[in-house]
């Protein structure tokens, strides 16, 4: 049997539609009419032999062999793009806008995308800090080009990578949990990832608590902790000196796991846009042993 190729012209289209979750903005995008996207679709599906996308009026989903496609579509395109910028010409200033999670190792990715500004002085970097779901919100709207943030584990529109890292309640070294009274907590404000795993694991554990500390940062939340106002959820990258892991030898239930995702608008990239995804993967796998793909 030959081996079949998958033709990125296609397979370009497919990942624009997934972005954009319209044929018509896609073909506006790509400089062609709504019927030859819809055909190129088609013609994909044909060469895979699977339905990819399913149409319900304007609501458009990936199937199962879709989700599965899309990993390596967009890895295929990233390779493709990389070698054609070796042979374009200069272009004029362009901005790469990134979005990072206050509660997710903010400092340290914000860090590894100074190479990105250096080796791409052309390429204008905009940072936004915000929850994971505000950022999330922001990429959708296309305010954003790429996110890091935690989310639920089924969001595939904008999805490049994504791992799964273990919570641990940390607390100051010298934090003792109270006997009979509510468990004192430190987190982020009402929305964040962090917050809603510790509190539905004490409601479901049956443990009363209230909540002692609230800041949007991430510092704050560290220092609070560090300052013993409270036990916190927090991964390996953000625990500092002066605090201890909890476990279920201390009383408290265990946290499910997070799911951190790497997601870009793939249809908007260039060359810099693609060194700060690789910048942000390599920096997210050496963060902790405890980091596993998803």
């Amino acid at each position: 049997m030959g081996v079949t190729n998958l033709s990125t012209e296609l397979l370009r289209a497919f990942i624009t539609v997934i972005e954009v979750a319209s044929f018509t903005r896609a073909a506006e995008i790509l400089g062609r009419t709504q019927p030859a996207i819809s055909l190129q679709i088609k013609r994909l599906e044909q060469t895979v032999g699977y339905d990819l996308i399913e149409r319900k009026g304007k609501e458009i989903t990936l199937t199962e062999r879709g989700e599965a496609l899309a990993v390596h579509a967009r890895q295929i395109l990233r390779l493709n793009d990389l070698a054609m910028v070796q042979f374009e010409k200069p272009s004029e200033s362009s901005k790469l806008r990134v979005g990072l999670p206050v509660d997710y190792a903010v400092n340290t990715l914000q860090s590894c995308l100074t190479s990105v500004v250096r080796q791409y002085s052309e390429v204008q970097v905009e940072i936004r800090c915000d929850l994971s779901k505000n950022v999330l919100s922001a990429l959708r709207s296309n305010e954003i080009d790429i996110a890091v943030a935690l989310f639920d584990g089924d969001d595939q529109q904008f999805l490049f990578r994504n791992w799964e890292e273990q919570p641990n309640w940390v607390g100051a070294t010298d934090f003792e949990i109270p006997d009979g009274a509510d468990i004192p907590l430190v987190v982020h404000p009402y929305g964040c990832v962090y917050r809603d795993r510790m509190t539905t694991a004490l409601k479901l554990a049956g443990k009363s608590w209230r909540i002692a500390y609230s800041s949007p940062g991430i510092g704050g939340v560290q220092r609070a902790v560090q300052d013993g106002l409270g036990l916190s959820c927090l991964t390996v990258p953000t625990v500092q000196s002066g605090m201890r892991k909890f476990t279920e030898k201390d009383g408290l239930p265990v946290l499910p796991p997070l799911h951190i995702g790497l997601f870009a608008r793939q249809a908007q990239l260039g060359a810099g846009g693609y060194a700060a995804i690789d910048e942000m993967v390599k920096t997210l796998e050496a963060q902790s042993s405890d980091i596993h793909p998803g």
